[in-house]
C-alpha cells in the first residue's frame, strides 16, 4: 500500500532541488562542483536582493534565495525539457550565475510578447520589467510548467498582432495607424469584411463607407473570400493557423451578427454598445458625419448648440419637429405652449419625425435616436400631453427637456 502511495506522489519540490539531488546521487556533481555551487548560490542571492532592495536586510535575503532557486529551475527545466539526467550536466557544467541569468532572459523573453488583443505602441520593456521579474519569481514564482502555458498564449496573442498588422497593411493602413489601443479582432474582422465583399478590396472603410458594406454582405450567398486566396500565398507561414481561425469566425459569428443587426449599432459612438467594438473603423470617430455634407453638419450642430448627444436635448429637439416646431437645443416657455397647443390641435407629425432623424440625426446616433421616439419619449409625451391641467403639462416638459422657463 505505502509503495503505491509512494509511486503517486508528485515531486513538488523546485525542480533545481531535484536535478540538485539527483546529480549528487548519481555522482555527476562531485563535492567540488557542490562547493562551487553555494559560493555562487551566496553570491547569487546578494546581487538578486540588492537588485529587488537591499542586501543588508534578513527578508530581502531569504526573498532573494526563493528568487534564485525560481530562476535556476526555470533554466534548467526549459533547457533540459524536464529530463534530469540533462538537467544535473547543465547544473555541473554552468554556474548558477549564468543559469539565473537565462531564466531571468527567459522572463524578460515573455514580457516582450503581447499579453492581449490591444494594439499598442511599443513601450520600453524595464518600465514593467523589474514589476513583473519580482512577480514572477517570489509572490507568483513562475515554475516551467507555468512559463510554457503562458509563452503558448502569448505566441497566439502576438499571431493576432501580426495578422492584424498585416492585413491592414495590405488595405494601405500603417502599423502606427493601429497603434491606438485598437483591438486585433476588430481590425481582423474589417479587413475580412472587405475581403468578403469585394473582389478586388483595396482600402479598409471608414464609419460611413461600412453603411454600404453591410448592405452587400446581408445580400451576399456566397460564403467566400474571393481575393483571400492570393494574399494567402504571400502571407507569412506563422500567420496561416491565425488566418484560418479568423475566417471562420467570421462565417460562423460575425456575418450572422450582421445579417441580425442594422449597421448602426456596429457604429461606435458616446453610449458604447456591445457591438460597438466589432468593428475597426479607419479614420472614424464619434463626430465623423461621413454620409452628411459639411451643411447637413452646421445644420446638427446649430440645432443642438453642439450638445446633441445630451437626452435632454435631443427630447427637446423631437418634441419641437414632432409638434411642427423649428428645433432649437432648449425649450422657451412660449415653446412649451405651443408644443402643447399644436399637439392637442393635430398630434404628432410622425413623418416630420421620421424625415428629421434620417436626414440631420447622425447616422451613429440613429438607431437611439429612433428607439428613444418609439418605445419611450414618443409613448410617454402622448400620455402626458393629453393631460388637461396645462400646469401639469409645462411641468413635464420643463422636466423632460432643457428648459430655459421657471415654473411658479
Amino acid at each position: 500500500m505505502s509503495s503505491n502511495t509512494d509511486l503517486a506522489t508528485v515531486d513538488t519540490r523546485p525542480y533545481f532541488e531535484q536535478v540538485l539531488r539527483y546529480g549528487s546521487s548519481q555522482r555527476l556533481i562531485d563535492s567540488e562542483r557542490l562547493a562551487a555551487i553555494r559560493r555562487e548560490g551566496a553570491k547569487g542571492v546578494v546581487q538578486l536582493a540588492s537588485f529587488f532592495g537591499t542586501a543588508n536586510l534578513r527578508p530581502e535575503l531569504e526573498a532573494a534565495r526563493t528568487r534564485l532557486v525560481t530562476l535556476v529551475s526555470l533554466a534548467l527545466e526549459s533547457a533540459s525539457g524536464g529530463k534530469l539526467g540533462p538537467a544535473a550536466e547543465l547544473l555541473r557544467q554552468k554556474s548558477l550565475l549564468s543559469l539565473s541569468k537565462a531564466g531571468a532572459d527567459a522572463l524578460r523573453a515573455l514580457l516582450r510578447l503581447p499579453e492581449d488583443l490591444i494594439l499598442e505602441p511599443p513601450h520600453a520593456v524595464p518600465q514593467v520589467e523589474k514589476q513583473m521579474l519580482s512577480l514572477w519569481t517570489l509572490d507568483e514564482p513562475m515554475t516551467h510548467a507555468r512559463y510554457q502555458e503562458e509563452r503558448n498564449r502569448r505566441e497566439n496573442l502576438l499571431a493576432q498582432h501580426e495578422l492584424s498588422y498585416w492585413l491592414a497593411g495590405k488595405l494601405g493602413v500603417g502599423r502606427k495607424e493601429l497603434q491606438m489601443n485598437e483591438s486585433c479582432e476588430a481590425v481582423i474582422n474589417s479587413a475580412l469584411l472587405v475581403l468578403f465583399v469585394e473582389k478586388k478590396p483595396k482600402k479598409l472603410f471608414s464609419a460611413g463607407q461600412f453603411m454600404e458594406l453591410h448592405a452587400l454582405a446581408c445580400r451576399k450567398r456566397k460564403h467566400d473570400f474571393p481575393a483571400l486566396d492570393e494574399w494567402s500565398k504571400e502571407a507569412p507561414p506563422a500567420l496561416a493557423g491565425a488566418l484560418r481561425e479568423a475566417q471562420e469566425n467570421f462565417l460562423d459569428n460575425i456575418l450572422p451578427a450582421l445579417r441580425r443587426y442594422p449597421a448602426a449599432d456596429f457604429i461606435p459612438r458616446e453610449d458604447v454598445g456591445a457591438l460597438a467594438s466589432v468593428f475597426f473603423f479607419n479614420n472614424s470617430g464619434l463626430d465623423e458625419l461621413t454620409h452628411h455634407d459639411q451643411e447637413t453638419e452646421d445644420t446638427w450642430r446649430k440645432i443642438t448648440g453642439g450638445k446633441g448627444e445630451h437626452p435632454d436635448v435631443m427630447c427637446t429637439v423631437l418634441l419641437m419637429v414632432a409638434t411642427r416646431l423649428e428645433p432649437r437645443p432648449a425649450l422657451r416657455k412660449k415653446d412649451a405652449v405651443s408644443i402643447l397647443e399644436n399637439f392637442r390641435s393635430a398630434g404628432f407629425d410622425e413623418a416630420a419625425v421620421a424625415e428629421f432623424i434620417h436626414r440631420v440625426v447622425p447616422f451613429q446616433y440613429q438607431s437611439d435616436v429612433r428607439h428613444l421616439w418609439a418605445e419611450d419619449l414618443g409613448p410617454e409625451a402622448r400620455v402626458e400631453l393629453n393631460d388637461e391641467d396645462e400646469d401639469h403639462v409645462l411641468a413635464y416638459l420643463h422636466e423632460t427637456c432643457r428648459a430655459t422657463y421657471k415654473l411658479h
